[in-house]
């Protein structure tokens, strides 16, 4: 620090930018965070002062993130109250000043991304179209040093990043243990979040994000799915991605990059095909999969139940990428909604004649749909009659099968005096 300290003191522009990244660089980690707040701070306001730009924006930079340091923590605020939306304002000023340099503007945003863990800033800046269409412009340029700091303050804006879950009885015991509790700031309810999502969608943020998918880094492309399936959750937007070419670069996201990334291009194809039906087979079954969370599995099966209805060459391609044991392992879980959605899907695919075909061989598939006929979830029923009956009208072989089962009568019994005229049909 004392280095830096000196370095900052001098008039070479080089050693103040040095000293100015070097703290940028110091506050990564949070725990540093504090001494470099604490020594670091009065460094940076005095070269914040000084007469060029490229000083000052990089100062600027320091203090943005210095101030973030309690990330998005609405209990701590290591500047004053109000300093965070000031240096967002400060930052503002340099990215739509259209006389500044690209690369000040750069600089700018990456100020921006460290900031809007704040949802006080959030909101400030999401109102400001100004700034927001700057930013995309910059976006839209393709150029690779901004990518970083563009794509990370949209992650912030929609709330798209890495949440911990917060599991009530632990809250007890930190509480119980004095630990500190983050606090969640009112302002990134899921009312004030989708309402951010639409103005960065209105604004075009799709198209910069397609631009910005040229990248080479796993990571950036990591962030950008995040941002996309942001976008996707809300289901007025979803036409919106497919049209600005969206599903084009999803689907190599989906298939290719980091674990987390690919989840989450999977799960906004998914989402896309709950409404929409382009070609995203294996994505969407690369997301039945037990690492994957129970509403991603919910989520892809939705999907693939859309897909499955659409033509026989899709049902095809589910069944050569292996996708219907995959979809089937759903119909014996406990969990109901995914029971369901399997056995909903199911009752599309067994249109498809090779579909049919696999209940023929030695496997207990007609057996099982027999029980599940008459099972306690009446949508589950009624999705596994339906297949049932499809499956029996094509096959002889299957109609033999439904008397091995030791529950027949019952299920009949159940089908034809149930109520629901679905189900005695």
């Amino acid at each position: 620090m004392e280095m830096i300290l000196v370095m900052a003191g001098t008039d070479d522009i080089l050693q103040q930018k040095v000293a100015c990244e070097c703290i940028i660089a110091a506050a990564s980690k949070k725990d540093k965070a504090k001494t470099i707040i604490s020594q670091g701070v009065d460094i940076l306001k005095k070269l914040y002062q000084s007469k060029d730009d490229s000083i000052r924006v990089r100062a600027l930079v320091g203090l943005c993130k210095l101030g973030s340091s309690g990330g998005t923590d609405a209990s701590i605020r290591p500047f004053a109250d109000g300093a965070t939306t000031k240096l967002a304002e400060a930052c503002r000023r340099f990215l739509i000043n259209p006389a500044k340099d690209r690369d000040m503007r750069r600089w700018a945003v990456e100020g921006l991304s460290y900031l809007t863990l704040d949802a006080d800033v959030k909101e400030k800046l999401i109102e400001d179209k100004a700034a927001i269409r700057a930013m995309i412009e910059l976006a839209r340029t393709g150029d690779q040093s901004a990518v970083y700091g563009v794509v990370t303050t949209l992650v912030n804006l929609v709330n798209a990043y890495e949440t911990q879950e917060v599991i009530p009885e632990m809250m007890e015991l930190a509480k119980f243990a004095k630990h500190h509790i983050p606090e969640e700031h009112e302002l990134d309810d899921p009312d004030f979040v989708s309402k951010r999502v639409e103005v960065l969608a209105k604004e075009g943020v799709t198209s910069a994000l397609v631009t910005l998918s040229k990248t080479e880094s796993p990571n950036i492309k990591e962030l950008i799915s995040r941002v996309f399936n942001a976008m996707c959750k809300e289901y007025d937007l979803r036409g919106l991605v497919v049209q600005q070419g969206g599903t084009k670069v999803l689907l190599p996201m989906a298939l290719e990059g980091t674990d987390k990334g690919k989840k989450q291009a999977s799960q906004a194809l998914a989402r896309i095909g709950i409404t929409i039906n382009p070609e995203v087979i294996r994505p969407l079954l690369s997301l039945l999969h037990p690492d994957c969370t129970a509403l991603e599995n919910y989520e892809a099966l939705l999907s693939l139940c859309n897909l499955a209805s659409v033509s026989e060459s899709v049902r095809k391609r589910i069944l050569k990428e292996e996708g219907v044991s995959k979809i089937e392992s759903y119909m014996y879980e406990e969990h109901e909604m995914l029971c369901r959605a399997a056995t909903q899907v199911m009752t599309n695919l067994v249109t498809s004649p090779d579909v049919v075909k696999l209940f023929e061989g030695e496997n207990d598939r007609t057996k099982y749909l027999v029980i599940l006929c008459a099972g306690e979830d009446e949508e589950t029923g009624k999705a596994a009659a339906g297949a049932l009956a499809v499956v029996t009208a094509n096959s002889k072989k299957a109609c033999k099968k439904v008397f091995q089962s030791t529950s027949w009568l019952d299920s009949l019994h159940h089908l034809l005096l149930n109520p629901d005229k679905d189900m005695q049909h």
